[in-house]
């Protein structure tokens, strides 16, 4: 018999059948299941935590994007980008690397630099961490922030009735992915405006510290966490969470020009492309109730979009003028291809 392995399982299984029931068989929130561990603290405060790694092969390092400054502000814009998601502000960082030993000096540095100034944009200190050797360049960080009791954003409160919401524009990074591995880039020639457009969605991304705090104070954000994975991947696993229906509407997509321009080169629905797989770090959620886009851009900013709205049932839908189908997507999955 053919043993099992990792690979036929991937990391979305692996975490719901067994990590997640083997550490938190209660689902208590703060364990594992969101984007942040938390823990009570004094006066009312929660603390969060999170960790997350940046792997050698990081598609936009392979492809020359980011250099190794933006290697490192890549990394702390990860790990501070799930503080976000839970309405925190952040406070430390913890630096972890693996290093191997024919990496130039000045590359270690340019990381060190990057992940430092990333941490110092959004007042949050760094204050050590672990270097070890490594057959090859592994390089991860621990965030920690707080909030208050009441405050915290998790996963798992969405409604029949919520609005679905994200804060940046949908399916750019996607669309960069599908440009830079994909496309025929000699047939679809895109302005340089266009390119500083798709580069920017691995260089210039900021987490949405101050989004994420105005949700959580709104006391209206029913459910959230961040897209590292895919805007459809993030709202599968908020209707997991929720245990609801999430039903995206055909008329409230906005998709930018340089998104619909690659689906067209790729000969794919542009809409399965945007919602497929790429970080672009938007806070993705629910508000409570019923909000059109004007109200909720008044509320928290012109970045915010309505895509649809909650019921009861599960999956992800999408209904368009000739009837409701289930969301198409590819969602970032380690260990499988799917």
């Amino acid at each position: 018999m053919k043993e099992t392995r990792i690979s036929d399982i991937g990391e979305k299984r692996l975490i719901a059948e067994f990590v997640q029931p083997l550490f938190n068989s209660g689902d208590d929130v703060g364990g594992v299941g969101d984007d942040c561990a938390m823990l009570e603290g004094a006066n009312g405060e929660v603390w969060l935590f999170s960790t997350d790694r940046v792997p050698a092969d990081l598609i936009s390092f392979k492809l020359g994007i980011l250099d190794y400054y933006g290697l490192g502000k890549y990394l702390a814009r990860l790990n501070l980008s799930d503080i976000s998601a839970c309405g925190g502000v952040p406070r430390a960082l913890l630096l972890n690397l693996g290093l191997p030993e024919d990496l130039p000096y000045e590359d270690f540095k340019a990381i060190c630099r990057g992940f430092g100034e990333m941490a110092q944009s959004c007042d949050c200190q760094v204050l050590g961490g672990d270097i070890t050797s490594s057959k090859e360049l592994s390089i991860s960080a621990t965030s920690i922030g707080t909030t208050l009791k009441g405050r915290v954003l998790t996963r798992r409160g969405a409604k029949p009735g919520d609005s679905i919401f994200i804060s940046r524009p949908l399916g750019v990074t996607p669309a960069a992915f599908g440009y830079y591995l994909r496309c025929d880039r000699e047939k679809l020639t895109l302005s340089d405006a266009e390119i500083s457009i798709l580069n920017g969605q691995f260089t210039a991304l900021e987490p949405l510290v101050n989004l994420g705090c105005a949700l959580a104070e709104s006391g209206k954000c029913s459910s959230c966490m961040d897209n590292s994975d895919g805007v459809g991947q993030s709202l599968l696993e908020l209707s997991i969470a929720s245990k609801v229906r999430f039903v995206v509407r055909e008329k409230d997509i906005e998709l930018p020009p340089v998104v619909s321009q690659i689906a067209c080169s790729l000969n794919e629905d542009p809409i399965q492309l945007a919602f497929s797989a790429g970080s672009d770090f938007s806070l993705v959620g629910t508000l409570e109730g019923a909000w059109s886009l004007d109200q909720a851009k008044e509320r928290f900013g012109t970045n915010i979009r309505i895509l649809g709205y909650v019921e009861d049932g599960d999956g992800v839908f999408l209904d368009r003028a000739i009837g409701r189908k289930a969301l198409e997507f590819s969602g970032w999955n380690y260990f499988t291809k799917k």
